[in-house]
């Protein structure tokens, strides 16, 4: 068990390491996802549900928001004067925070889309259910719907009329 730890341990330093090594030949990079993604960290602070829903949907949005601008970063000049000319930029912001704001949209709109599907999906069930009911009633008669007759009221210990 102690080797177990060990080796674990081991690895995290060794991440921990190589990240850190290519953060130092990144830092452009470091500084516009960073502040790019802050609204992914946000959502990542006020999510308490296990399966973190919240930060996946801001989290994917709000990369998209960001990817481009990376990538100008990447193709044009990868320095920091670059990088803080981006992050001066307004139109930055407001591709990068209303991307983030479409993936608050989509976490709170999606159930509610689902579940109206949902429904709608069992109301045509019950439908067909329903005609299906009918045609067996008429081929089979009343008692395949469970009542023989529905004027009399039956008991419920015998199944018989109260008269009978």
């Amino acid at each position: 068990m102690a080797s177990n730890s060990a080796s674990a341990s081991s690895l995290k330093v060794i991440v921990f390491t190589v990240v850190g090594g290519l953060m130092l030949f990144t830092l452009p990079t470091v500084l516009v996802l960073g502040l790019g993604m802050l609204p992914t960290f946000a959502a990542m602070m006020v999510d308490q549900r296990r399966e973190k829903y919240t930060t996946l949907c801001v989290g994917c949005m709000n990369f998209v928001g960001v990817l481009p601008f990376v990538a100008r970063l990447w193709s044009e000049d990868h320095s920091y004067a670059k990088a803080f000319e981006i992050m001066a930029d307004p139109f930055a912001w407001l591709t990068m925070l209303g991307a983030a704001g479409l993936g608050w949209c989509i976490y709170l709109l999606a159930p509610g889309v689902v579940s109206m599907g949902i429904a709608m999906r069992i109301e045509q069930r019950i439908g067909r259910l329903r005609r299906r009911q009918r045609e067996l009633v008429e081929e089979w008669g009343p008692g395949v719907a469970g009542t023989l007759d529905n004027s009399e009221p039956q008991d419920d210990k015998t199944g018989k009329g109260r008269d009978g």
